[in-house]
C-alpha cells in the first residue's frame, strides 16, 4: 500500500477535486483508486459525468480501443489544469500495452506527455496535459 501511497501523490491531485475515471473494470487497482478518493476527499465520478474534470484516469488496454480517439474524447473534456493519467497493465499482465503507443497517440490528440509513474505490481500510469499552445 505504501508504493501505491508515493504513486498517487505523485499524480498531484488535490483535495476537494474531481477526478473521472474512464475504462474502470475488475482489474483496476482498488488500492488506487481509494487512495485518490482519500486525497481528493471525493468519489470518482464515471466517464458521462462533469464536463471540466480537475483529473482523469484512464484505464487503458489492448483490446480493441482506439487510443487516439479515446485521449480526443479526454482532451476536449479538459481543462488548461486538468490532469490526465492512462494506467495501463505492466508487460506480461492481461491487456499489456506498451506505454509508447500511449505516448504517440497523446500526440495525436493533442496531448504533451508530462512523466511516468510506476503504480505498484501491476499498472504503469503515463501523464499528459493539454498541449502548450491550448492552454
Amino acid at each position: 500500500m505504501d508504493w501505491v501511497v508515493s504513486a498517487v501523490e505523485r499524480f498531484e491531485f488535490g483535495h476537494g477535486q474531481l477526478v473521472r475515471e474512464i475504462g474502470y473494470a475488475a482489474d483496476a487497482d482498488r488500492d488506487l483508486r481509494r487512495r485518490v478518493e482519500v486525497i481528493t476527499g471525493r468519489c470518482l465520478i464515471g466517464p458521462g459525468g462533469t464536463r471540466c474534470p480537475d483529473g482523469l484516469l484512464v484505464w487503458l488496454r489492448a483490446d480493441g480501443t482506439d487510443p487516439v480517439e479515446l485521449l480526443l474524447g479526454c482532451a476536449e473534456a479538459m481543462t488548461p489544469r486538468s490532469r490526465l493519467w492512462v494506467l495501463t497493465p505492466k508487460v506480461d499482465r492481461p491487456g499489456h500495452l506498451d506505454p509508447l503507443v500511449v505516448v504517440d497517440a497523446a500526440g495525436r490528440a493533442g496531448l504533451d506527455w508530462v512523466g511516468r509513474v510506476d503504480v505498484f505490481d501491476d499498472w504503469n500510469a503515463t501523464g499528459l496535459r493539454l498541449f502548450r499552445r491550448q492552454r
